[in-house]
């Protein structure tokens, strides 16, 4: 966590899938460079195939790194592979941390098309919590959890306590995604009030914050959230809680809008959505970009 807090401002980005055909981060480089001001790189757990276009990222691009494969809140440590795949990564990518999932995508070592999140219970804080540990001890770059989405939610524990007793019992920072909290409130029956409980989380943790586009499905009894990233809109929820959120978060350093299947326009279109929102609560926040 004390390593984090060092790391510099980086900013409103965007998040991209390395292997999308859209958008193409070349082209968000060269076109749209005024439009982002970082890239927070993923690769769909692929660590084999990411040398040659990680190096058409131009060294003065910022970027983060978000791993897959990790499976921290898993009952058992993952096998050597992902820390092999993010240990290599993080070389090639220098980011000032890397993002993982409290989430399983995988199981007996096939990979599920859908995140399995957290078990809310204190079984599994310990569980994440020497998961964490574990690859902390091996991995150079620290790692920061972000939360699931969620479905349905298994366990009696507050996914905002969890959070808590994961980053102090881990001693690391959290990425806070918005749009994964409105689904939590959705499953637990405050989907009408996206920030119920926000006071129960320690907000001093949260180091870095996602939005992405989603759309909510209907069904008797109750609504879902899922993710459409860059194919939707931002859910004016999200929108909500980043407002409520920004005057409370002392040690941000990161907002990144996930952008996968957006076109170039697009994308940029939803950065310059959420900077608006930054510039009319926190405008202090954006002028300290890039300063260490």
């Amino acid at each position: 966590f004390q390593r984090v807090l060092t790391a510099p401002v980086m900013g409103v980005g965007l998040g991209i899938d390395i292997f999308d055909v859209q958008p193409d981060f070349r082209t968000l480089i060269t076109d749209h460079r005024d439009g982002f001001d970082f890239l927070e790189v993923y690769s769909r757990g692929d660590w084999d195939h990411t040398d040659e276009p990680f190096a058409e990222i131009p060294d003065d691009v910022p970027r983060t790194y978000h791993h897959e494969g990790l499976d921290p809140v898993g009952p058992a440590l993952c096998p050597d592979g992902p820390i092999e795949g993010c240990i290599k990564n993080q070389k090639l990518l220098n980011p000032p941390w890397t993002v993982e999932e409290l989430a399983v995508r995988h199981i007996d070592g096939r990979y599920t098309d859908f995140f399995f999140p957290a078990i809310l219970n204190a079984e599994c804080v310990r569980a994440t919590v020497a998961n964490l540990n574990a690859i902390h001890e091996r991995i150079p770059i620290p790692l920061l959890p972000e939360n699931a989405p969620y479905e349905f939610a298994v366990g009696g524990m507050h996914l905002f306590d969890f959070m808590n007793e994961v980053a102090h019992g881990a001693d690391c920072g959290l990425v806070l995604d918005l749009g994964h909290v409105w689904s939590y409130q959705l499953c637990v029956g405050k989907g009408d009030t996206p920030d119920a409980g926000i006071d129960k989380l320690d907000l001093s943790r949260i180091i870095e914050v996602h939005l992405a586009g989603a759309r909510i499905e209907e069904y008797e009894g109750g609504r879902i959230y899922r993710d459409l990233h860059g194919a939707g809109p931002i859910p004016e929820e999200s929108l909500y809680l980043l407002r409520e959120l920004l005057p409370k978060l002392p040690n941000l350093k990161a907002l990144t809008i996930e952008v996968e299947d957006a076109t170039e326009e697009g994308a940029v279109m939803q950065t310059g959505q959420v900077r608006e929102v930054v510039t009319e609560i926190r405008p202090d926040w954006l002028e300290a970009v890039h300063v260490a």
